[in-house]
């Protein structure tokens, strides 16, 4: 896959530099797009993280979780072929800001109504998968952490298949993809899906969208903190086996719609995922609904996220209770949250976004926080919180 990616790079270089006065030249597009996004919370000893995306932050305003610069290349090499490279640098897990290919696939049309693309693609777990990292399309800072923090994954190095056809009035896609994923995990950890496949399916009217999906994988989930590897040292080996590995399974099945007719704006989405170890089952929903005034857009958004299963409901001695409870909460991303936020259309390609989100965390999770010391000493569990984000977010 690393030469491919390689490949596809250097490609993309020699298309730019082609002549374009050249008959048989590729044409050539390119694009870009960005966000400036800080977040601070009312708190001092916790911090917001995105898990899977971004670093734990020590500053505060945190400018890691939401700024994300993006450059991408559109090149039609003949009438049914093309070729998309996309760069992306945002805050890693590990605190850096190196850029990465985050689309890197070559798209071949069989038929009018039928496309096949290889390469790196966007895993479409979600209904605005697309735009995970185009904050302008989308109306919040970020999509509910509640639903889209249930699967960190977006790249699938692999294939997939668009079908598009007219039914009445509406579009209808049918996605079916398969391949695989990686992320890397704070402090060195690693997730890895094998032998993914899913598919999807998507109505669309000119005013409104349906969308259902289902995708299922083998999961490798190694964790590498310092307080897991304090963790399995007292931990019997039964219970070790059922954090950490690499033999899980995992399903994910997501549903969603939204409702756009110009004044109004009306979203919503449920998404669940089931695992059979190394990570929790969890369900979660979100609701949004806005209303235009010229360019400026008031919204608000109802979230929840609720664990199904534990990662072990293994038994272990009392003396080590506290310690494995600790740890699975610190997993466990349940909470619930009601955000009030604006955007701003400050000029065609620009939008201001400001949001006040007030959050409640259970007394068996952190939810989407993170401690700023000692996890002995600060516990995110149980907190009422409050937290502001402000973003700047441009095309090009």
């Amino acid at each position: 896959m690393i030469k491919a990616l390689r490949a596809g790079g250097i490609a993309l270089v020699m298309a730019c530099t082609a002549t374009s006065t050249l008959a048989d030249a590729p044409s050539i597009h390119l694009s870009g797009f960005g966000t400036l996004g800080m977040v601070a919370v009312n708190q001092s000893d916790i911090r917001f993280i995105r898990v899977g995306l971004d670093h734990p932050g020590a500053e505060s305003p945190d400018f890691g979780p939401d700024t994300v610069l993006g450059i991408q290349g559109n090149v039609v090499l003949t009438h049914r072929t093309s070729m998309v490279v996309q760069l992306l640098s945002r805050e890693s897990p590990q605190g850096d800001y190196t850029p990465r290919a985050s689309l890197a696939f070559v798209s071949h049309s069989l038929a009018p109504e039928l496309t096949v693309r290889a390469g790196r693609l966007r895993i479409p777990f979600f209904m605005l998968s697309d735009s995970l990292d185009i904050n302008y399309s989308n109306p919040w800072i970020r999509p509910p952490v509640e639903v889209y923090g249930l699967n960190p994954f977006s790249d699938l190095d692999g294939i997939d298949l668009l079908f598009r056809t007219r039914i009445a009035n509406a579009d209808l896609e049918i996605h079916p993809y398969l391949g695989r994923s990686y992320i890397p995990i704070h402090r060195d950890g690693k997730a890895r899906l094998d032998r993914l496949m899913g598919v999807n399916l998507t109505l669309t009217t000119e005013r409104f969208t349906l969308f259902v999906g289902h995708g299922e994988s083998d999961l490798t989930l190694k964790w590498s903190d310092p307080n897991f590897s304090l963790l399995t040292a007292i931990m019997p080996a039964e219970v070790n086996r059922e954090l950490s590995g690499n033999d899980g399974y995992a399903t994910f099945s997501s549903a969603g719609f939204q409702w756009d007719d110009g004044r109004w704006l009306l979203v919503g989405e449920y998404a669940r995922r089931v695992n059979r170890r190394y990570a929790n089952s969890a369900h979660g929903w979100h609701f949004t609904v806005g209303h235009r005034f010229d360019n400026v857009m008031p919204y608000v958004t109802l979230a929840r996220q609720t664990e199904d299963r534990p990662i072990t409901t293994a038994s272990v001695p009392a003396p080590l209770d506290p310690y494995l409870n600790g740890f699975l909460a610190s997993r466990n991303m349940a909470q619930h949250s009601i955000t009030l936020g604006a955007r701003w259309d400050v000029r065609r390609d620009a939008a201001l976004k400001v949001e006040l989100s007030h959050t409640q965390t259970r007394n068996d999770s952190w939810g989407s926080y993170f401690p700023r010391g000692n996890p002995a000493i600060t516990d995110p569990r149980d907190r009422a919180i409050n937290m502001l984000g402000v973003a700047l977010d441009v095309t090009f």
